[in-house]
């Protein structure tokens, strides 16, 4: 790595950091500095900024680009192998930056299934998997160390065990040999950068500062979205520059003038399997340090090591850079110097890394082969595909829009959603998904949709036939129309609804998802299920509670007359036809009607501002203020909105106002309406 702090950028960056930790936006100017770390680091290896990875190919894993052995669906919808998600230190996919969920994660039952039919795997090596880990988890680093060896003997392009018997042996302080594991891993797959993290995480715990910081930036430039490689950065750098000096300008300047001869570094070189990296990796102890301080036994079983202490290793025989403790004892000058060994490379350096770079390149060249068994041919033969290996368990129909619960097992969304409606637990398992209904994380499982997109065309064409024509048949606004049986609605009034019924919780979702945001709204009737008139509904938004019942803010629309009722899921259905006023064409009629309007509108306004404050209060939260007298009431076919929004706060039997909602003729609800208020005002003047 040629980063060479001697241009007035770096310098400014510096300085910057080193003030920031006498100011709150300290964190800020530390990221500043690691930023432009990465940009020297990314000019000097010509890499370029990393990307999301291309589409999931069929049954490979895109954490390891391996066989996708023990599936899982993680919650953005793309699928990993289990080994590559077990104590994996980051959150977001590397397909979609899509949020990955939270352990414990299980195995997609479907996947696993189409897995073990296309490539059947000798000896159970899932379960070996699951027994090293197990032991793992358990201290047992002996016996995994064994229980891997004979892992290993069956499956040989198994990386993943190239993985744990690093863990292993970095738990049993074997520093070295967890190297060589992850170099072989390297050397194999290139672009993991979770393995370039594990590899500089135990350089860090070792002492080996500047080499950590070269793999840490390694993995950040394979993939800007590590998060926890930032951190780690942001960490060393910490270290490096703490205690802050009070005379910052004097260390820069020490930097500027100090030159020391730096004992060249060997650089990690991929596909190299001649010579090993040259880490002193035992650990450090107090007579070679010199201070009361040692590493760390490193045990814990998901290569998440502790934080590394504070070390000092100067050698005569190895020069190689240690990491160095910051001494408030030491001068300006001398923290200058120790700066200047921990970032700055000579010419001598600089060549032997190009020469390692050239290298680098003619091995990967030579290790292509090698490689081939990550990219084998996945297709599957067409004898052993069958649709039945593809049907929901509970439409038992080809699946659409597969999504797969936390718990493993997959079904169609809308099939999922209409059980969960009804109960929060798995449809198949009983286990409870209350805080996957919570999360409303439906996300579709890529690779089980993939799959039957490249191998069933034909099955999924049908398929989405007959989706779209059960979409259009529930966007028919006059034929089988939705009603919720439950009050009176008016038009243009406000219609708050709490839904809980799993029957109305579907016809609700399914007025979104085909995108006409209406449904009928009518009182009931003992005779014939629901009343002969109503008004639709207009849905303005919906919020979902985490138990899966939701408010849903609507506001009337027109009115109809049921035609023909009928049943659909549990919920009532219709065919109706729209009502409007009839219009009033001769001059003479027309203005003894605005008359009758404005007389009616004004005893209206008199009833309403005699009403208790109370009343008054009550009416205008729930209901809002009267609308304001229009100029042309026949312009809209349902008439002025304020006979509406009085027939709505008045209090009358729902009988009653379901006569006035059901006529026609403007004149006749006007003088409904003026015979209510009679009534009541003289209620009010006693």
């Amino acid at each position: 790595m040629a980063v060479a702090l001697g241009s007035s950028e770096a310098m400014l960056a510096l300085k910057e950091a080193l003030d920031s930790y006498s100011s709150p936006s300290g964190p800020r100017q530390l990221g500043a500095l690691v930023d432009y770390l990465l940009r020297q680091y990314r000019a000097w290896s010509g890499s370029e900024p990393g990307a999301a990875a291309g589409p999931q190919s069929t049954l490979s894993c895109p954490g390891c680009d391996g066989f996708l052995r023990d599936p899982v669906s993680a919650q953005c919808g793309h699928a990993y192998c289990w080994p590559c998600l077990r104590g994996e230190p980051r959150t977001q996919c590397r397909l979609c930056r899509g949020d990955m969920g939270r352990p414990p994660r299980r195995t997609c039952v479907l996947l696993k299934q189409l897995a073990d039919k296309w490539y059947p795997q000798p000896g159970g090596q899932g379960g070996q998997e699951r027994a090293v880990t197990e032991l793992l988890a358990a201290g047992e680093h002996h016996k995994a160390l064994g229980a891997i060896q004979q892992a290993v003997q069956t499956d040989q392009n198994n990386l993943n065990l190239r993985i744990y018997r690093a863990e292993a042996y970095t738990a049993l302080c074997e520093f070295g040999k967890a190297h060589e594991e992850l170099d072989f891993v390297l050397s194999k797959q290139r672009n993991w950068p979770e393995v370039y993290f594990k590899k500089a995480k135990i350089l860090q715990d070792t002492g080996h500062m500047y080499e950590s910081l070269t793999f840490y930036l390694q993995c950040l430039a394979m993939d800007e979205e590590f998060v926890w490689a930032k951190s780690e950065i942001e960490k060393i750098l910490r270290d490096f520059l703490s205690p802050v000096p009070e005379n910052v300008e004097g260390i820069l300047k020490d930097l500027e003038r100090t030159s020391l001869p730096n004992t060249p570094l060997k650089p990690f070189v991929l596909g190299s399997d001649k010579e090993a990296p040259a880490y002193s990796l035992h650990p450090f102890s107090e007579q070679d340090a010199g201070i009361s301080k040692s590493v760390n036994t490193i045990g814990r079983s998901d290569l998440q090591w502790p934080q590394s202490n504070h070390a000092v290793e100067i050698s005569a025989k190895d020069e190689s850079l240690k990491r160095v403790s910051s001494e408030p004892l030491l001068s300006s000058h001398n923290k200058g110097i120790l700066l200047k060994r921990k970032f700055s490379l000579s010419e001598q350096d600089l060549n032997i890394c190009q020469d390692g770079l050239k290298k680098h390149i003619k091995n990967e060249e030579a290790s292509d082969e090698d490689m081939s068994f990550l990219h084998t041919d996945r297709t599957v033969p067409h004898t052993l595909v069958d649709v039945s290996d593809f049907e929901c368990s509970l439409c038992m129909r080809l699946f659409y829009e597969p999504v797969t619960t936390p718990c493993g097992h997959t079904f169609c969304k809308k099939c999922l959603e209409r059980c969960l409606d009804h109960t929060p637990h798995c449809p198949l398992c009983k286990e409870t998904l209350t805080e996957y209904l919570s999360g409303r994380n439906y996300n579709v499982t890529y690779l089980v949709e993939d799959l039957i997109k490249c191998y069933l065309p034909e099955e999924l064409a049908e398929r989405r036939r007959i989706h779209e024509e059960e979409t259009n048949e529930l966007s028919n606004l006059t034929k089988n129309v939705p009603m919720f049986v439950c009050t009176m609605a008016y038009p243009t009034v406000p219609c708050p609804l709490h839904v809980f019924e799993p029957r109305y919780r579907l016809m609700i979702r399914r007025c979104m998802e085909t995108g006409t945001k209406q449904f009928g709204m009518c009182i009931s009737d003992p005779e014939k299920s629901f009343a002969d008139y109503g008004c639709m509904l207009q849905i303005r938004k919906v919020h979902f509670l985490p138990d899966g019942r939701s408010v849903v803010d609507t506001v009337g629309g027109k009115r109809f007359r049921v035609l023909k009722r009928g049943m659909k899921d549990g919920y009532c259905t219709a065919d109706i036809e729209y009502l409007s006023d009839i219009q009033v064409a001769e001059e003479e009629e027309l203005q003894q009607f605005r008359e009758l309007h404005d007389a009616v509108y004004n005893q209206a306004c008199r009833w309403f501002q005699n009403l208790r404050y109370r009343f008054r209060s009550q009416i205008l939260h729930h209901f809002g203020s009267m609308p304001e007298r229009e100029e042309n009431i026949q312009a809209i076919p349902n008439g002025p909105a304020w006979c509406w929004w009085l027939l709505a706060v008045l209090p009358v039997d729902p009988r009653y106002q379901l006569s006035v909602l059901s006529m026609i003729s403007l004149k006749d609800r006007l003088l409904k309406i003026q015979h209510i208020l009679t009534y009541f005002s003289r209620d009010q003047s006693k």
